[in-house]
């Protein structure tokens, strides 16, 4: 049931009338400021997402995609210290980015220049610490004591040097603005809201039906996953019509008009 409704969600989106850019930013319309000038164009079409959420976004699929290759979704426990600690140095560094960049947008005293490319930069940090977060999260709340791993899903600075070595070279080829890259980077960045979402909502619809800590497989966790896509699917649904349902209320021209 989980695949039939991922295949179903995703030719759903895909056959639904509209460009592919009009779709994403109505799809994500309830996640993202979705600011026009704070977005990556290629040629004349924009990601769903602005600079700093296509970072925590695109960082979070990178790094989700690297420990998954490497077999750790099962492994549940904390980083070493050091490791903790720059994952929080990442999160921090993206605030203070975007306090600036806020100080700036409304005419007060800023630091420095905001720029989209330190958006991401910043952006990409955060996403890698969600993803190492969200993955001991489920580890944790998920798998048996038995089936969970007593590992952490990044094991040192070395494999968390590896992993922004590849996000370096991913927001190298973002920064192109190469046309064809558009519709891929699109596509990863609508699973990547899916399943960020998904996975949050995971762990609230294990502990809400006390099945924490019961799985002896990652099978077993196929039933609490179709609620927990099914809720995020409403979620999302559900901000983003809210978001056009103000917008149109306060007379505020909205960021998707003209795009579908």
């Amino acid at each position: 049931m989980f695949a039939v409704l991922c295949a179903i969600t995703g030719f759903g989106f895909l056959l639904v009338p509209g460009s592919l850019e009009g779709k994403s930013l109505a799809a994500l319309h309830g996640l993202c400021a979705q600011q026009p000038t704070h977005s990556f164009y290629f040629g004349d079409q924009r990601l769903p997402f602005d600079a700093r959420m296509t970072g925590i976004y695109g960082g979070f699929a990178m790094t989700a995609a690297y420990l998954l290759a490497r077999g750790r979704w099962r492994y549940g426990d904390l980083p070493p210290l050091l490791v903790t600690v720059l994952l929080a140095g990442f999160v921090g560094a993206m605030g203070i980015d975007g306090v600036n960049s806020t100080l700036r947008d409304m005419g007060l005293w800023y630091a420095y220049e905001p720029h989209n490319a330190l958006r991401l930069a910043t952006g990409m940090l955060t996403g890698t610490a969600l993803a190492v977060f969200l993955l001991m999260m489920t580890a944790q709340v998920g798998f048996s004591g038995q089936a969970r791993i007593r590992k952490s899903p990044v094991s040192g600075v070395r494999d968390l040097g590896l992993l922004l070595a590849i996000e370096t070279a991913i927001a190298g080829v973002i920064l192109t603005g190469w046309s064809p890259l558009r519709v891929p980077l699109t596509l990863v960045l609508l699973v990547s809201a899916v399943v960020v979402v998904m996975g949050l909502t995971l762990a609230f619809v294990l502990l809400l039906g006390r099945r924490e800590a019961l799985a002896m497989s990652t099978a077993d966790l196929a039933g609490p996953a179709t609620i927990a896509l099914i809720v995020a699917l409403i979620v999302m649904g559900g901000l983003g019509g809210g978001r056009f349902l103000l917008e149109w209320w306060l007379g505020i021209e909205t960021v998707v008009r003209g795009a579908a």
